[in-house]
Parts: structure tokens; sequence; C-alpha cells
């Protein structure tokens, strides 16, 4: 016998949901649930990815009854996040009505909108990435040249801002594998928006004011960087070689004074502290 929760009573099931409750035959499927779940800050829920039912037909049983619940709740959109290990499961989510929000390496987040003006915030828009403006005493900026560079010219260190890292943070890992020098991050001097990108993508890269700590050239990353070089900073300004972007981006940054970490009270929200960058008084 079928028994269907009170609040799915009126909800339309198709034939062949009913016959997959009838064929259940895991130690789970003498109840019929939905999927765990906690609420957003949009009147939407997003499933429990650590609890999801082990076979194919329990999660199609249990997010077809999710999806009902939430309904019922009027919710507005369900987040399904699933790990690489349960791909075999996207399917039965996007025959649902789920559709593709965003993509990690390990994982796939997948959103249905219950009405059709939901919102989904957190689309990723851009990426991130920076570049290390470095001058010693000598009047000599830090450059690199990459494999991949078609070209001779020779553009500042710097790299993609890796998932939960700061940027003063990725800067100063950057110009170390790049170029083998330590460097100390003093503040953002700039940043240019591109678009589109790479994937259809924007990406925000932000010019970052560091101080040398060593100076003696070693690069670490050998399979990226073919050179890496202090040059006259004069002379990277007037060489044509380089990007014109390049060349008035060092013009135009290298005595300016921008942006400052700056340490707050109480900088701790409830998704983690901030990295926070103020221009400062004169």
């Amino acid at each position: 016998m079928l028994v269907v929760p009170s609040f799915f009573k009126g909800v339309t099931i198709n034939a062949k949901m009913r016959l997959d409750y009838e064929l259940l035959s895991s130690p789970e499927s003498h109840i019929l649930k939905w999927l765990g779940y906690k609420a957003d800050a949009f009147n939407g829920i997003i499933i429990d990815k650590y609890n999801l039912p082990a076979t194919q037909t329990l999660f199609q049983v249990a997010l077809d009854l999710t999806i009902a619940h939430a309904i019922s709740q009027n919710k507005r959109l369900i987040w399904l996040t699933l790990p690489i290990e349960r791909s075999n499961i996207v399917p039965i989510a996007t025959e649902l009505g789920f559709v593709f929000h965003n993509c990690l390496e390990q994982e796939v987040t997948l959103i249905l909108r219950l009405v059709n003006d939901a919102y989904a915030p957190f689309v990723p828009t851009h990426s991130i990435g920076a570049g290390a403006l470095v001058i010693n005493e000598n009047n000599e900026v830090l450059v690199i040249r990459e494999k991949i560079t078609t070209g001779t010219g020779y553009k500042l260190p710097g790299g993609h801002i890796e998932l939960n890292e700061d940027i003063h943070i990725a800067i100063e890992r950057e110009v170390l594998e790049e170029t083998g020098i330590t460097a100390k991050f003093q503040q953002v001097v700039g940043f240019a928006n591109k678009h589109p990108y790479r994937f259809g993508k924007s990406n925000l890269y932000f010019i970052c004011r560091l101080e040398a700590l060593t100076y003696e050239i070693e690069i670490q990353d050998i399979d990226e960087i073919a050179d890496a070089r202090w040059v006259d900073l004069d002379s990277y300004i007037t060489d044509n070689n380089n990007s014109h972007f390049n060349r008035e981006m060092v013009k135009s940054l290298s005595t300016a004074t921008g942006l400052k970490i700056v340490e707050l009270e109480f900088n701790q929200g409830v998704e983690g502290k901030r990295e926070v960058l103020f221009s400062q008084n004169t």
C-alpha cells in the first residue's frame, strides 16, 4: 500500500513515480520523507548535501516529495548541491526542472524556481586576479614573462585569487611562486574590470603595491614562467614590446597611494571575517 504524507495529498504524482514508490526495496523505503534542508534568506530552502539518499530511486522520490513540501510552505526557490561522486543523479534533478547555477571542481549547484520571478543570488559573474607592482630602491620594477606569451613583452607578476583566499595573501603568494622574491603587501593602488573574459565571465584585476623583502630572483613555478627580472622603470614604460595597458598602468601607479588593509572592531559576520581596505586620511 502506498502511504502518502498529508501535505502531499492533492499534488499530482505521475504514474512512473507511483510505480517507483511501489518498487522501493531499501530499508529506508517504509518511510516517505522529504530531504533535510535549511532556510535561506530569500524564502527558499537549501537541501542538505551531506545526507542524500543512497540510491537513485530513493533520491528521486525524496526530491519529488521535497518539491511538493516546499510548494506547500510557499517557498520560492530550492538549492541543490551535488558532489562529484553523486553526479549520476543530476539528470533526475534536471528532469524535475532544476537548472545549473554554479560549479566547482568537486560539486555542482542547481536551483529550482518554484515561482517564475524567484530571486537566485550569487551567480558567479567575475573571476578575480591581482598583479604586483614591486619597485626596488634602484627604481626598477619586477616583471615576468609567461611561457604561453607569444611576444617578447613583460608583465607584472600575479595571477588568480583562489577560493577563500584574501587578496593580500594571494598576491604575496604569486610573487613568491613566479619570482622567488618575498614581498610584503602594502596597498591596492588600482583595479580594472574586463569583460567578456574567459567562459563568458568578467574579470576584476587588482593592482597591488608590494615592498620587496628579498631581491634575488629564483623562479619557483618553472612550468608557467619563462623569465623574471628587475627592469629600469623608465625603460619598461617606453618599451613598445610591453603591452600599452601594462606600460600605462606602471606609469600611472608607480607613485600612487591607494587602499590599505584596516582592522575593524567587530569585523566578523555570519559568513566569516571580511578583508577590508580603506583609503587613508592625509
